[in-house]
């Protein structure tokens, strides 16, 4: 009896030794707070991005994505001050659509989401438009 117990034991202590499904590498999300850095535009199949063009002396323009599906993109013009596009979002695979509250909607295709950077492609009046985002801390 000793010895079935002590490869019990054994047997338990091998098993739970194996890979933890904790450990799993998890999805990149995509809330959190986002701050414009490149624009752009897709010709002849090649990106064209140029840095985002902030207010000198301002405050950086950013998105505030939430886990709720609420939105919030913070402008600022020359003077400094701010505008704020309220809105919802949804994520369906690599979908990401932006519904604001004057009901205007845009819908694009996340073309790279990890832990710093987020590339949408939206296509606005059939021309492809890039943005590229880097998470704020």
């Amino acid at each position: 009896m000793k010895k079935i117990l002590c490869i019990a034991f054994l047997a338990f202590t091998v098993l739970s030794c194996s890979k933890n499904d904790n450990d799993e590498a998890q999805a990149p999300s995509i809330v959190g707070k986002w701050q414009f850095t490149q624009e752009g535009s897709i010709v002849n199949n090649q990106e064209i991005l140029e840095p985002y063009e902030h207010s000198p002396g301002c405050v950086k323009d950013f998105s505030e994505i939430a886990a709720n599906g609420a939105l919030r993109d913070h402008y600022y013009d020359l003077d400094c001050e701010e505008t704020i596009d309220i809105g919802v979002w949804t994520k369906n695979n690599n979908t990401f659509t932006i519904t604001y509250a004057d009901n205007s909607s845009v819908t694009g295709e996340i073309l790279l989401l990890n832990a710093t950077t987020l590339k949408v492609r939206f296509d606005i009046g059939g021309v492809p438009y890039l943005s590229v985002l880097t998470r704020i801390p």
